[in-house]
């Protein structure tokens, strides 16, 4: 008797605790977007891009970007909560090696702050926010895609 006691409060124990640990659906999409987004506090990535025409012809890019997280003062957590800073630089074809492209990410509503250089002009050239759903280097990728993320 002792034991089935025991077992039916180990078994309502388990289960009132597994109530409280259940994740919502909305923890567990926030958590997933978390990890895939926020992972890590800074990056880098070599990337090569393919661009083809209408007519299947392809360019390739090459570039570097970096990022970096600015942390506000006092925050001691993993979650991301900062501004944020992206530098792009093209290595590949010719006709785009040395450009590059910088953004600083503000996360409190404000516009982002992008500019962009064209060492062939020898050009610094401020990309205005209403620019940033525009194809960015002749791909099908926008401004936005490549600033960064949003918390």
């Amino acid at each position: 008797m002792k034991t089935l006691l025991a077992t039916l409060f180990s078994l309502a124990a388990a289960a009132a605790f597994a109530q409280d640990a259940a994740p919502s659906v909305d923890t567990i999409v926030a958590q997933a977007n978390r990890m895939s987004y926020y992972q890590g506090r800074n990056g880098r990535a070599k990337v090569s891009m393919t661009i083809k025409d209408s007519q299947g012809r392809a360019r390739t890019r090459e570039f570097t970007i970096l990022r970096m997280d600015l942390e506000p003062a006092g925050a001691t957590n993993d979650v991301f909560t900062g501004d944020q800073k992206m530098y792009v630089y093209f290595e590949r074809p010719a006709d785009v090696n040395k450009m590059a492209y910088l953004v600083h990410k503000h996360v409190d509503g404000r516009d982002d702050d992008r500019w962009l250089f064209m060492p062939g002009l020898n050009l610094v050239k401020r990309v205005a926010a209403s620019d940033k759903r525009t194809s960015f280097v002749g791909s099908d990728f926008f401004y936005e895609d490549v600033s960064g993320r949003s918390p």
